[in-house]
């Protein structure tokens, strides 16, 4: 029986859309590059490393992210990530991390590194020490070949309980004081050849739930005033992707929080703002997802939503079938008429064309 619906699909998928993809890629590679995964181990001989780089080499993923239990010490951490930029996929592959400063840095001086400054400190200083600070830290990133960092936080700091405040990941309540630190980082992170990712689209300053462990709703609490540092330094450079937060707001969406909104992404972020860079979802593992959506409903409308990367910590548990088992749900998906191949070539060639921008940004 898998037998004859493998070769359905494949059949399928040659005659369906032969304009979509018949040009450079194949569907497995478009999938691929749709996908970024994090692991278990801090070694070049950990299992959880060893599966990744076998995903990489076999163009099952577009990159890996490293979280700080990822990293024993500095050269540990280097020996992985030059495995990472050495890999045999056909584009180059997402070196990411989640790099913002204070409580949210995975390289720190626990595991030989620099401390920085949290959002709201960095706020409080002269902007010759904020381009001292933030050219440190990109300098740090490329020197261990990272090339994605997801940062700056661009919440407004609208509510003493959220975990936004509470961790100091945010600049401020104003938006243009938002987008003055948080363009700092930008140009600092741009001169290395860095893209840089900001967060958490449409926002998550105003309500006090955390999403890392269930459901946070900010139909009372979201203003409009959290899309501004949007609209200011989306278009800053050609290395900025937007990572969207799993927060519900009713106003934007009834039914799905903004990770799998279309509303949030295809409309606001995409028609009303005018972005059409690449469109990242938070972590899907986090609880506000996973505890209310299942695997397969997750991926379908994270894609329909507008998302070009699904990101996925897989760590608590780790699957090491995680891969493959999203690219049969898209597989399956198409076939089933529940994704449209066009969706699929659509965010493979805002990444292509985003990876294509780092190489030429390297070589200036």
């Amino acid at each position: 029986m898998k037998k004859i619906f493998s070769l359905f699909l494949t059949i399928y998928l040659l005659f369906f859309s032969g304009q979509a993809f018949c040009a450079e890629a194949s569907l497995d590679e478009m999938i691929g590059q749709m996908i970024i995964v994090g692991f278990k181990g801090n070694s070049t001989v950990s299992r959880g490393f060893k599966n990744v780089i076998k995903e990489l080499n076999n163009g099952k993923i577009s990159g890996v992210i490293f979280f700080e239990d990822n990293i024993k010490n500095k050269q540990s951490l280097f020996n992985m990530t030059d495995i990472v930029y050495k890999s045999r996929m056909s584009a180059r592959p997402f070196i990411a991390v989640d790099m913002e400063g204070g409580q949210v840095q995975r390289l720190n001086s626990k595991n030989g590194f620099e401390d920085f400054p949290s959002a709201s400190k960095v706020a409080a200083m002269d902007i010759k020490q904020v381009q001292e600070t933030y050219s440190n830290m990109a300098q740090t990133l490329a020197g261990n070949l990272f090339n994605l960092n997801f940062a700056p936080c661009v919440d407004l700091d609208l509510n003493e309980n959220s975990i936004l405040h509470k961790k100091e990941r945010s600049y401020s309540s104003d938006p243009a004081k938002v987008a003055l630190f948080a363009n700092e980082l930008i140009n600092a992170h741009y001169d290395k050849a860095i893209v840089t990712v900001l967060k958490h689209f449409p926002g998550h300053g105003s309500v006090a739930a955390d999403t890392h462990l269930n459901f946070a709703d900010a139909t009372e609490t979201h203003t409009t005033a959290e899309l501004l540092p949007y609209k200011n330094l989306m278009f800053k450079n050609n290395l900025i992707m937007v990572m969207v937060s799993h927060v519900f707001n009713k106003n934007y969406d009834e039914i799905y929080p903004a990770s799998l909104s279309y509303n949030t992404i295809g409309w606001i972020l995409r028609s009303e703002l005018g972005f059409d860079g690449v469109v990242i979802t938070d972590d899907l593992d986090m609880g506000a997802i996973k505890h209310n959506y299942d695997l397969e409903e997750t991926v379908i409308q994270a894609i329909n939503a507008g998302n070009d990367i699904l990101l996925f910590s897989n760590r608590h548990p780790y699957n090491p079938n995680l891969v493959d088992d999203i690219n049969k749900i898209i597989k399956n998906a198409i076939v089933e008429g529940l994704i449209k191949p066009d969706r699929i070539q659509e965010s493979y060639d805002r990444i292509i064309k985003l990876k294509k921008a780092i190489i030429a940004a390297e070589k200036k």
